[in-house]
């Protein structure tokens, strides 16, 4: 009976270290791309669609996106930053041009050839969002009205 249950327990063991943070599909590309980009990441997972590789990871205490084509070229890479992370140019437009607003979510896309910045805001009648490209300005992404409740 000890032997089954040592016997078990080694292949769970086995088995889930094996599997342990790479994709389902067990893309090599995508695995050997991202270890030899982010040496330092921790706590890593992977989710895969069917047009992408996605590896979620932390780094400098921060969580990252880095997306994947299936032959494991990385596609853009994702993170969340603060306001004063943005180009100084992109805090001033904001400031200026939306004063009565608060950020709700702003992140960062890096690509190959270029960065992104996309910023949600929002005040009491509608969301915002925009987006820019690099130090060129806010432009327009979309905006809705917000749902008021009627008492």
């Amino acid at each position: 009976m000890k032997k089954t249950i040592l016997s078990i327990a080694i292949l769970l063991i086995l088995f889930s270290t094996a599997f342990a943070n790479h994709p389902e599909s067990n893309n090599k590309n995508a695995v050997a791309s991202f270890q030899k980009e982010f040496k330092m990441a921790s706590e890593v997972s992977w989710s895969e669609t069917d047009k992408y590789i996605r590896a979620t990871f932390h780094l400098d205490r921060q969580t990252y996106y880095a997306y994947y084509d299936f032959q494991g070229n990385l596609l853009g890479l994702i993170h969340h930053i603060l306001t004063t992370s943005l180009p100084v140019e992109l805090q001033k437009e904001i400031r200026k041009n939306y004063a009565n607003y608060w950020v709700s979510e702003l992140f960062q896309v890096s690509t190959e050839e270029s960065t992104h910045y996309f910023i949600q805001i929002k005040n009491a009648d509608e969301t915002i969002v925009l987006t820019s490209e690099g130090n060129n300005g806010w432009h327009k992404y979309t905006s809705c009205k917000n749902n008021q409740e009627n008492p």
